[in-house]
């Protein structure tokens, strides 16, 4: 007569130590090779997912909070965006006006003057009088 071959239980099951009192007693063996052991280990399973389940469920937001949240984020996004637009700007304007005062202290006034400031000067020049060798001589 052959004997019946032991099935060897693993040492650790699902990431958990399997003690070798229980690994060599043969109890869990008869448990899980007997129906009412099946039955018994099925329902212990599935009271521990509906466990599990429930308090995973008490800790979700619900779908209103998420929404909110999504608004949160897009408003602030937008008032950043509104806010950087607004800082570019006024950086840019300033250096644009540091370049060009620079520009018209360094360069020759006829460089830096603008086309009504041209104007202006070619319209002086035509309505001062222009003085005479003998004019001058009085002064």
């Amino acid at each position: 007569m052959a004997q019946k071959a032991k099935s060897k239980l693993p040492k650790t099951v699902a990431g958990v130590k399997v003690p070798k009192a229980v690994r060599s007693s043969g109890l869990l063996d008869e448990l899980l090779n007997s129906e009412l052991g099946r039955e018994i280990l099925a329902e212990a399973l599935v009271a521990a997912a509906g466990a599990a389940a429930s308090v995973l469920i008490k800790k979700r937001p619900s779908a209103d909070q998420i929404a909110q949240a999504g608004h949160a984020v897009t408003d602030r996004g937008a008032e950043v965006a509104a806010t950087t637009k607004e800082l570019a700007q006024s950086t840019v304007g300033a250096v644009t006006e540091v370049v060009a005062d620079a520009a018209r202290h360094i360069l020759p006034r006829t460089l830096t003057l603008t086309e009504d400031d041209k104007a202006r000067t070619l319209a002086s020049k035509r309505t001062q009088p222009k003085l005479s060798g003998d004019e001058d001589a009085d002064v």
